[in-house]
């Protein structure tokens, strides 16, 4: 008697194991995702602030340009 009750224990100790073992694997396959969403994200965002950097900067040396301009005048 004592034998089979530490056998179906130990079968639901095995399938719960079964049941992480399965469930980490889901969790990694999306962490694996997600970094790959990020490092697409991260991309997009230094893009744009390249462009943001090349519109600003000449818009400054313009602005300043005619500062300096209207002030010899």
């Amino acid at each position: 008697m004592e034998t089979t009750g530490l056998a179906e224990r130990m079968a639901h100790i095995e399938g719960a194991f079964a049941q992480i073992d399965r469930r980490l694997s889901r969790v990694e396959a999306e962490l694996s995702d997600l970094r790959g969403e990020i490092r697409a994200l991260h991309g997009e965002l230094r893009t744009l602030y390249r462009v943001t950097i090349s519109v600003l900067i000449p818009m400054w040396v313009t602005i300043i340009g005619s500062i300096i301009a209207a002030a010899l005048i």
